[in-house]
């Protein structure tokens, strides 16, 4: 369930993503090097991540890059036209935060097999499953919410339509993120360090 919470967020903003430079920003030409920023930032912070885990335990590192993703992508919301140099600002730390993600989850889940004595092959399965559903999910709720509210992609959009789109872009990402944290939180999970 966390795992699905988790995802859903990267769901949302890969669906969403496009129309929202497109037709938010209004920055088309930045949606390359936007993507670029957003990939590199996650990648070079994943061995920074594994370092904190193994200083303080995987929960607690996993919990700081959740709140931090939130703090990162919420001023997303704000955004308009030609804003696209705080986007490549909330491009990086949100990247950087998603390391946490690319290797801290499946280490705890990893730990959880183990302790549970459950099949890895089948558990990291369902994991690869959560993930795909995960983006289904998010396109299947957030393209008809936005239709319902009047958006059309590469449309003149009202503004109304527009502050949807920037809703269903980091609105509701950041909130399912705060769900998915307060659950981690909550969960028995120990603080056991990634390896």
């Amino acid at each position: 369930v966390i795992g699905l919470l988790n995802a859903l967020p990267t769901g949302f903003t890969a669906t969403l993503f496009l129309f929202f430079v497109e037709d938010r920003l209004q920055a088309p030409d930045h949606t390359g090097a936007a993507l670029l920023l957003f990939f590199l930032s996650a990648g070079a912070a994943a061995p920074l991540w594994a370092r904190l885990s193994g200083s303080i335990g995987a929960k607690r590192a996993m919990l700081i890059g959740m709140a931090g993703s939130v703090i990162a992508f919420l001023w997303a919301v704000t955004l308009g036209p030609g804003d696209w140099l705080a986007f490549y600002a909330i491009a990086v730390a949100s990247g950087a935060a998603l390391g946490a993600d690319m290797i801290l989850l499946p280490a705890m889940l990893s730990n959880r097999l183990a302790q549970q004595k459950l099949s890895s092959e089948h558990g990291f399965g369902l994991w690869g499953f959560v993930n795909k559903a995960a983006l289904a999910l998010a396109a299947g709720l957030a393209l008809p919410l936005l239709d319902y509210q009047g958006y059309v992609p590469g449309g003149s959009n009202p503004e109304a339509a527009l502050d949807a789109l920037s809703f269903a872009y980091a609105g509701i990402p950041c909130m399912l993120k705060v769900a998915a944290t307060l659950l981690l939180l909550c969960s028995p999970m120990t603080e056991e360090t990634h390896r």
